[in-house]
């Protein structure tokens, strides 16, 4: 397990650099990100500073070193707008779009996963065509037409804070989470459902059930501990890039409900053509994404054996 665990980690290395690098090419070594675009006149002093902390005045192999560095430190240099470091709005956004993504994959995960059992078990049951049949309707919906259905008709009754509200206006994070996490989990929730039902009903099939149910296990038993296991393998893959995916920032949900995120600080960014904002969460999104793959991957093998042994 160890070596295992060491080549995905090599790979999970390699991957960031490599991703890195081209994020740095379509950056740095096609222009100055720095330099004043159209109506987006950026201050002189904050551009001068960002190209001095780049080294955009060197040659291209020391810019990359010094942009490699300057990633290692988390020194994203100094946005245009509130004129801060880059790396103060990412802490403070960070932690808002973490609690988001975990409060949506445990809201999806139990929902997709007990009703895929439920399906497969009573498979071709009333319950079964329920559970495709929503299933199925939700996959279909785009995120942001969820979003604003629930803005227009749910944001402001009951436990959910109003949308927009003033900034004057602080609620509990348990509370400012609770919409844009159901939006994200509803078509997840969908996904995991179906993968949770089809990989059930392969494992039901497989003859290490027959012997369970032969040596007189009760069928809770079977279910539970022998099934779902297996029937699990393909759920974590999905809810590993799921994972990723959202901690690098879920742009349309987070822009819908004005939530504090990842997401939201780079769609403010790319409105307002502020580079180093948009450079940061780009380099952020990667590695977020390639680290929880690892760790997936290591989860993977975990559950099968047979994985890190090839």
């Amino acid at each position: 397990m160890a070596r295992f665990i060491a080549r995905r980690l090599v790979q999970a290395v390699l991957v960031i650099l490599a991703a890195t690098f081209l994020i740095f090419l379509a950056t740095f070594a096609l222009g100055d990100p720095f330099a004043s675009s159209g109506e987006k006149a950026v201050p002189p002093d904050i551009a001068e500073a960002n190209r001095e902390k780049f080294g955009l005045d060197k040659p291209l192999p020391v810019q990359y070193l010094l942009y490699v560095g300057n990633m290692l430190r988390g020194d994203f240099g100094i946005d245009f707008d509130q004129h801060r470091p880059v790396s103060q709005l990412l802490e403070a956004a960070v932690p808002n779009t973490v609690r988001l993504a975990i409060v949506a994959i445990i809201i999806d995960v139990l929902i997709g996963v007990i009703a895929g059992v439920i399906a497969a078990v009573k498979r071709y049951s009333f319950w079964d065509v329920l559970v495709t049949v929503i299933a199925t309707l939700a996959i279909g919906i785009p995120v942001f037409v969820i979003g604003v259905v629930l803005v227009a008709n749910v944001s402001g009754w009951g436990p959910f804070p109003s949308v927009p509200r003033s900034f004057t206006v602080q609620v509990p994070w348990y509370q400012e989470v609770l919409l844009p996490a159901f939006t994200l989990a509803i078509i997840d929730a969908a996904f995991i459902a179906r993968l949770m039902r089809g990989s059930m009903l392969e494992v039901l099939r497989a003859d290490y059930i027959r012997t369970a149910r032969a040596k007189g296990l009760s069928e809770r038993r079977v279910i539970g501990k022998h099934a779902m296991r297996n029937s699990m393998i393909p759920v974590v893959t999905y809810v590993g890039v799921s994972l990723g995916v959202l901690f690098g920032g879920a742009i349309i949900t987070e822009t819908i409900f004005q939530y504090n995120g990842v997401g939201y600080l780079l769609s403010r960014a790319i409105v307002n053509s502020n580079a180093p904002i948009i450079i940061a969460v780009v380099v952020f999104s990667v590695v977020a994404y390639v680290l929880i793959s690892m760790i997936v991957d290591i989860l993977y093998a975990f559950l099968d054996p047979r994985i890190r042994l090839g």
